[in-house]
């Protein structure tokens, strides 16, 4: 099941409205107000309020419960409340991210406010903000490509931990690891470093390059060429394995699986597998190690578990 979620937090209680709420009734009690110039909006929407007469609420007052009377003070009030949250909530709105997730073994792709697209692989969340030329995205957890679109003046932004990737129309994918993040470039231009360093050490990449880098964007290792084949195949649901620790392999598979695979001991995991298997689908690969290379395999409560061949 794929989610996507709007927080929602309440706003805040707005001070200059209070104040002027307190002073209308002041007023209407025989005290003396004292409006400030730059309640001029609060005033604005009060004169317009005000305008209104008895009449232009029959129709509401029709639907008031018999023997309830509102007087003109209460819907004012209630007005301008009513007014100030509706403001309050559109900037809200505005300034809260949307939450993008999948599950394990899902796979989704979104399309952004601004025509961006941005694929989640399985166990992804990602935060966005694009709104205008603010395109800012946090890639919380999991792995993701991204396409962007190319608008002139409005970079494209992804973080991770304090590492910022900063780019203005490209494809690129990136992985979240426990210490690290990887990028494969596989079209337009990239710049990575800190989030909050503009002048700071930072890396440029150019389409077909790859690197990994740590939690301030510093690169780990050198850069090696992008992994056009591994991204193509997530993205089509499969992996492919040639010449791969069955360790590796393994860990891979269970990206995808509810019910994992386990290693029973340290010596089945140096052998190397070869294939291409479908994401998720752990039985047929535990299968197909048995009928290929001998494994053992054994079918537990959550688990399947992996022993060295026979002898």
């Amino acid at each position: 099941m794929v989610r996507t979620v709007i927080p929602f937090r309440p706003a805040p209680r707005d001070a200059e409205a209070d104040a002027f709420v307190a002073d209308r009734l002041k007023e209407e009690t025989g005290g003396t107000a004292s409006v400030r110039a730059e309640q001029g909006q609060i005033v604005d929407v009060w004169d317009a309020l005000g305008q209104l007469d008895v009449a232009d609420f029959e129709q509401d007052r029709a639907r008031i419960e018999p023997g309830v009377r509102m007087n003109r003070r209460a819907w004012m009030v209630g007005g301008t409340l009513a007014a100030g949250v509706a403001m309050g909530g559109v900037f809200l709105w505005r300034q809260q991210p949307v939450i993008h997730e999948t599950a394990v073994g899902e796979r989704r792709t979104i399309r952004l406010p601004d025509g961006s697209e941005v694929t989640l692989n399985t166990a992804t969340r990602i935060a966005a903000r694009v709104d205008g030329d603010r395109r800012d995205v946090v890639l919380e957890q999991g792995e993701a490509f991204f396409d962007v679109a190319h608008l002139d003046g409005a970079a494209f932004n992804v973080f991770i931990n304090e590492a910022r990737v900063h780019v203005t129309g490209t494809r690129f994918n990136i992985r979240r690891h426990a210490g690290f993040a990887e990028i494969d470039l596989l079209e337009g231009s990239v710049v990575i470093g800190r989030k909050d360093d503009v002048d700071g050490k930072r890396l440029r990449l150019t389409a077909d390059q790859a690197i990994r880098f740590d939690r301030k964007g510093q690169p780990v290792a050198p850069a090696t060429p992008a992994r056009a084949s591994y991204v193509e195949d997530w993205r089509q649901g499969r992996v492919s394995f040639y010449r791969t620790p069955l360790r590796e392999a393994v860990g891979e598979m269970n990206r995808y699986s509810q019910t994992p695979i386990v290693l029973d001991d340290e010596a089945v995991g140096n052998l190397s597998v070869d294939g291409v298997f479908e994401t998720g689908d752990t039985v047929a690969f535990a299968k197909a190690l048995r009928d290929l290379r001998g494994i053992r395999i054994r079918q537990g409560a959550q688990a399947w578990h992996l022993a060295s061949p026979t002898k």
